[in-house]
């Protein structure tokens, strides 16, 4: 409804998904407001109420207005299995003062006091957030995620979480044996400053417990020349890139590691940035497929 609870305008939604932190608000969750899906950067977030927007919805406070309701400062970011539990059956162990500790923990605290107000238009709310922006210290942040997938198109790249959980899909799902297995590198640049990916490296981490420079280096390894970015490759604020490694291409060095006498850990994926700085993914943990 025009002028509704919903009705949020550019300006509040430019300033949630531009000053958030840039993950979903519950604490810990490591969902990204931006995720890439088939190759196109998408929000993954929904914006959601501290105080409900309607009647019988969580926190609801009838005295409220509607445009005190749309207001940024009553607007937090959340991924949507969280969304429907602080919003769902569960919803009395989410009061509005915790939801307000959580906006407070994601967004910058310079001048954020300014957005909260209902009185600001959407005009005045893109003037304010740029004024804060301004404020914020300019930081280069990229972050580096590292999956196994499957190649089901040539445009649609299904991420399995862990190697032991696409053991198990393949398992149950014999027909999916026949498709092309990939390692996807998920680069991500969640800072303020535009970044150069100059290129994207594997390390096939051994011994007995993890050391830094105990690798095997698989660098620069373009397996997949049709899809994967050229390099170097600019990340803007908010954007995002993916680089996929066949799967055979790393079992067979985990192979030669192995017949050395070699402990395999697991595997991560370095960016190596123009600046010379290099960004590691978790340790992803090798499982052999069959």
């Amino acid at each position: 409804m025009a002028g509704g609870p919903r009705a949020y305008g550019s300006g509040v939604e430019k300033a949630l998904y531009r000053l958030s932190r840039g993950t979903c608000y519950f604490p810990d969750c490591p969902r990204r407001i931006i995720e890439v899906v088939e190759g196109e950067p998408m929000v993954a977030v929904d914006i959601a109420h501290i105080y409900g927007a309607n009647p019988g919805s969580a926190r609801y406070d009838a005295s409220m207005t509607d445009e005190e309701r749309r207001a940024f400062g009553n607007l937090i970011l959340l991924c949507g299995p969280h969304h429907k539990l602080v919003d769902g059956r569960r919803r009395h162990e989410f009061p509005a003062d915790l939801l307000e500790h959580w906006k407070r923990d994601n967004e910058p605290p310079d001048g954020i006091e300014a957005l909260a107000s209902a009185g600001l238009t959407d005009e005045m709310l893109d003037t304010v957030m740029e004024q804060i922006v301004a404020q914020v210290s300019p930081r280069r942040e990229v972050e580096v995620d590292l999956d196994p997938g499957l190649v089901m198109s040539p445009t649609d790249i299904a991420a399995m979480g862990t190697m032991a959980g696409m053991g198990k899909i393949l398992e149950v799902n014999p027909h999916l044996t026949e498709q092309p297995k990939v390692l996807i590198a998920n680069i991500r640049n969640t800072g303020t400053l535009p970044v150069s990916v100059e290129g994207v490296d594997l390390w096939v981490v051994i011994g007995e417990v993890e050391k830094d420079g105990s690798a095997f280096t698989l660098m620069g390894r373009n397996d997949f020349g049709h899809s994967n970015p050229r390099l170097p490759h600019r990340l803007e604020d908010g954007d995002a890139v993916r680089w996929l490694t066949k799967l055979e291409t790393v079992g067979g060095i985990m192979q030669v590691a192995r017949a050395a006498g070699f402990t395999v850990l697991g595997v991560r994926a370095v960016a190596r940035l123009g600046t010379g700085e290099k960004v590691e993914s978790d340790l992803m943990v090798w499982v052999d497929l069959a």
